[in-house]
């Protein structure tokens, strides 16, 4: 069941054929593994819904009547059968393992919480909504054994305190992301971080984060490009082992040069092969830099949506939102508002685009600020967020708490908190949240970048005025000026959102709220804005593609319950915006 490398220049995935029988291929991101035995378990898996209202506690999986089939990927409430429904699930697949071996079970993400069963035990639950996590566990007797992920959408706040009814998107039930099942052998690498150090030598410090039976020493080969391999031996201190290298032969990675690396660590029985970039992100005096060259970021908030497929990324529908994006003039893309896709990320890296990512907040308040649960869960997404794409040269910003209260002092310890918490796993990066607290924003002092979301000319000030178009500019130029009286001037300012809806193929000649020619009109004047204006560093418009929201009475002022801010409609068809906005990216 050992994976074999394509090295395609463009797409640079693992073609992996992992199980002989059914010819399955599957592109794997990275990283990827050369030695140990491992298996993709995308495809069909036997299906159970328990139903609404289950205690999860008295859930009996010998009673469970697996009648149906469901893919993985995939959300059970996206399906014809299940359209929108809540309750709890059952994912069962029948897997090979050597006996009393060590096992790790790789989820890319699930939503919204979830309990992991071997052979009927507990080996794991996961609270973290789209984040990547593995559990480790021992297969235990025999060869044959069964695994089922019980999965339950329910909104509770006690059990999964990260997600809750009010937030601007839907929460979906199911395996969001690949599967993978991993043997392990006694001694293995988890993962191996890379970390530029000089841009000008190529000299790069590389962490190998072990787990099982650790040596005090680490012996292991390593190579660099698939080239020759150099043997070290260096120690092991709380499970790390840390050596600093000079890459031959390196080149920058850049948006202009999307140049990459590899870095491939070996022993008898295991491997890891990681890509990485070369490059330095840096603010100063309002700029954003990589490699000492100022960059404008220009770009859109995109979220991981399709009617069809709900969180669900098929490859085609990566490549087409990144083709688009091309298409559009964008060099910068914010993933909103959750861990992102790796696959996504790897394609990032390889087209040249700068990402930001976060970890899921939405609004919060103080009160969910001051509950254990929601702060321990907000640690723990965030820290798992940059240890799963530390080896991104793409994500130049990590960010967090969309829309907090930022404006309480009592938030304080939170944002405060998820700063360390990020700095004390990557110093090589920028770092911010997205404000929509504008000038009573308590907290921008602690931010690398003054991030603002903003809609005026949309939630207008004046309510009584047809098309308050007028609201846009004067609401920045104010804006600016406030925080550079704030002293804040040498920081970097990014319009991290901004937009209006529109419901596809509307069109009024009054060009009056939720018709496309708004929708136009106000995203020319948001993005010339933005290309023109010297003290703006970025800006991501609000947003990509049309997406589903909340179902409820939250649905008012969501016409269908979709957020029709998108550029382009849930099906990726392009509104008359398009246009508008590709030709002010374009001639920056």
């Amino acid at each position: 069941m050992e994976g074999h490398a394509c090295h395609d220049r463009f797409l640079s995935f693992e073609i992996a054929s992992y199980n002989k029988n059914t010819e399955k291929d599957i592109m794997k991101a990275f990283p990827q593994y050369s030695k140990r035995h491992f298996e993709i378990l995308d495809g069909a898996w036997d299906f159970c819904f328990l139903g609404e209202s289950v205690d999860l506690d008295s859930v009996n999986l010998k009673k469970a009547a697996y009648n149906e089939l469901m893919p993985v990927p995939g959300v059970f409430d996206a399906t014809p059968k299940y359209p929108g429904m809540r309750g709890t699930a059952l994912y069962r697949c029948k897997v090979a393992a050597a006996p009393n071996s060590r096992m790790k079970l790789r989820l890319g993400g699930i939503g919204l919480w979830s309990r992991i069963y071997w052979d009927g035990n507990e080996v794991g639950t996961i609270d973290l909504p789209y984040s990547g996590v593995e559990i480790d566990f021992l297969s235990g007797k025999g060869k044959e054994h069964e695994l089922v992920i019980l999965i339950d959408n329910r909104l509770d706040f006690k059990r999964c305190p990260l997600f809750s009814q009010y937030y601007d998107f839907y929460g979906f039930g199911g395996i969001y992301r690949t599967v993978e099942l991993h043997q392990l052998p006694e001694c293995n690498i988890n993962r191996a971080r890379v970390r530029p150090l000089d841009i000008k030598t190529g000299l790069v410090s590389i962490d190998i984060e072990l787990s099982g039976k650790i040596p005090a020493r680490f012996a292991f080969n390593l190579a660099f490009d698939g080239g020759k391999e150099e043997g070290f031996c260096e120690t092991v201190k709380d499970g790390h082992a840390s050596i600093k290298l000079k890459v031959p032969k390196f080149k920058l990675w850049s948006p202009e040069k999307p140049n990459l690396h590899t870095v491939t660590i070996s022993t008898i029985d295991d491997g890891i092969t990681e890509r990485f970039g070369i490059r330095e992100v840096t603010a100063e005096k309002g700029q954003i830099k990589v490699n000492g060259k100022p960059q404008k970021l220009l770009g859109y908030c995109r979220h991981e949506s399709h009617m069809e497929f709900g969180p669900v990324q098929p490859l085609p529908l990566l490549f087409e939102d990144l083709q688009y994006l091309k298409d559009l003039g964008c060099n910068f893309v914010r993933g909103t508002h959750y861990p992102q896709d790796q696959r996504f990320l790897d394609l990032c890296d390889q087209l040249g685009f700068m990402v930001w990512e976060e970890s899921m907040g939405w609004n919060n308040s103080p009160e969910h600020f001051a509950d254990k649960g929601f702060f321990d869960a907000q640690v723990r997404q965030t820290q798992l967020l940059v240890r799963n794409s530390f080896n991104h040269p793409s994500v130049i910003i990590w960010g967090f708490l969309n829309e907090g209260n930022s404006e309480t002092r009592s938030c304080e310890k939170m944002y405060r908190t998820l700063f360390k918490t990020i700095r004390g796993e990557d110093s090589s990066r920028l770092v911010t949240y997205a404000s929509n607290r504008a000038e009573r924003d308590l907290f921008f002092e602690m931010s690398d970048i003054i991030s603002l979301n903003t809609y005026p000319g949309w939630y207008a000030k004046d309510r009584e005025k047809a098309r308050p178009l007028d609201e846009i500019v004067p609401c920045f130029d104010n804006f600016i000026r406030g925080m550079d009286k704030r002293g804040l001037k040498d920081k970097p300012f990014i319009i991290s959102e901004i937009g209006a809806g529109a419901i596809y193929g509307w069109h009024d000649r009054f060009r009056v709220h939720w018709s496309e020619e708004y929708q136009a009109d106000y995203l020319e004047i948001a993005a010339n804005y933005a290309v023109r204006n010297p003290r703006v560093t970025g800006i991501s418009i609000w947003h990509f593609a049309d997406a589903r929201t909340y179902t409820s009475s939250y649905a008012l002022g969501r016409p269908r319950t979709i957020n029709d801010k998108g550029t382009l409609d849930e099906f990726r068809r392009p509104k008359m915006a398009y246009d508008i906005v590709k030709r002010a990216f374009r001639k920056k």
